[in-house]
């Protein structure tokens, strides 16, 4: 996955996704948004042909590019845990 950051403050972040689906967009920014350090998530899916951009604001400080990793390895322990379910039964 190649990802660029576009901008980067404190408490805010623009990533672009290059080449990836507003599927997985979706997944991702539904997950940032369960995690109550999160004040704003959302990504631009008025482009359906354009590189998605993930935009993330938290609360008090909190560092938006250590909430996003969080989010993003808890969907892949999901996948991780459904695929160990499908496998043993």
């Amino acid at each position: 996955m190649e990802i660029k950051i576009l901008e980067l403050n404190a408490d805010s972040v623009k990533i672009l996704f290059v080449g990836e689906s507003h599927t997985y967009m979706n997944a991702l920014t539904q997950e940032i948004l369960t995690d109550s350090r999160v004040d704003v998530a959302s990504y631009n899916p008025e482009l359906h042909f354009t590189d998605p951009i993930l935009y993330v604001s938290t609360k008090d400080g909190v560092d938006p590019v250590s909430v996003i990793i969080d989010a993003a390895r808890r969907i892949s322990a999901d996948c991780a845990e459904m695929l160990d379910a499908i496998e043993n039964s």
